[in-house]
């Protein structure tokens, strides 16, 4: 009788891990290499390397970002942006 409660029991605790691990940790990944690893709508932001909104105007982006602006001087393809850090699908200064 001991065998079965302890055999359960680790069945269990091995379920509760499986179930644990395959939520992650609650976030999505806007890491990137290339254009390709995000969205249609979105692109590599060169110098962090995570996936950008593309926006022609203000309405384009999310709540979050503050603007919609040129992605440097060089590029004028235009990305939202916000000042906060942790912006969802926009990018910081």
């Amino acid at each position: 009788m001991q065998l079965r409660k302890m055999t359960w029991m680790l069945v269990a605790l091995s379920a509760m891990g499986m179930v644990l691990t395959a939520c992650g940790n609650g976030g999505p990944d806007l890491t990137c290499s290339v254009d390709k690893d995000c969205l249609e709508s979105e692109l590599c932001h060169p110098d962090d390397k995570v996936c950008v909104q593309r926006c022609t105007t203000r309405a384009d982006c999310p709540p979050s970002a503050e603007s919609c602006v040129s992605l440097s001087s060089t590029n004028t393809e235009k990305i939202c942006k916000c000042q906060k850090k942790d912006c969802a699908g926009a990018t910081s200064p």
